[in-house]
């Protein structure tokens, strides 16, 4: 691989060594949900310190960000994860890989959610 300047992102690199290990499928896996009023302080710790970190451990994530409620919608959260491949999200996802994976920690506490898979395009990095 070519040296990168300091001013590339550490997810540059990954994406570049992606590509050069043959991973050319990469996909994002966005995931929106909505929580029932009054939850959203509680489903936030449990994202923030449950949900975040089981989805970060799996193999075949290369990057994940997730957002809270900012102004319009107070009780709106959601996860953009970019995987390896399709063979990722179904090992994280398991046969309903098309639908969202809700734990049981969260279960009561969404009213809504949904899932949208993306192939990436055109050039990914700064």
């Amino acid at each position: 691989m070519t040296a990168l300047s300091p001013r590339r992102s550490s997810l540059y690199v990954i994406i570049v060594e992606a590509k050069e290990s043959g991973g050319t499928e990469m996909l994002l896996r966005q995931f929106r949900l909505t929580v029932h009023e009054s939850k959203a302080e509680e489903f936030e710790t449990i994202f923030r310190d449950q949900i975040l970190p089981l989805v970060k451990s799996q193999d075949g994530l290369i990057w994940v960000a997730a957002g809270k409620p900012w102004r319009d919608d107070p009780n709106a959260f959601c996860m953009t994860m970019l995987w390896r491949d399709l063979a990722s999200i179904k090992a994280f996802a398991g046969d309903n890989w098309l639908e969202a994976r809700i734990e049981p920690e969260e279960r009561d506490l969404i009213a809504s959610a949904s899932i949208e898979h993306f192939e990436l395009l055109g050039e990914v990095g700064p």
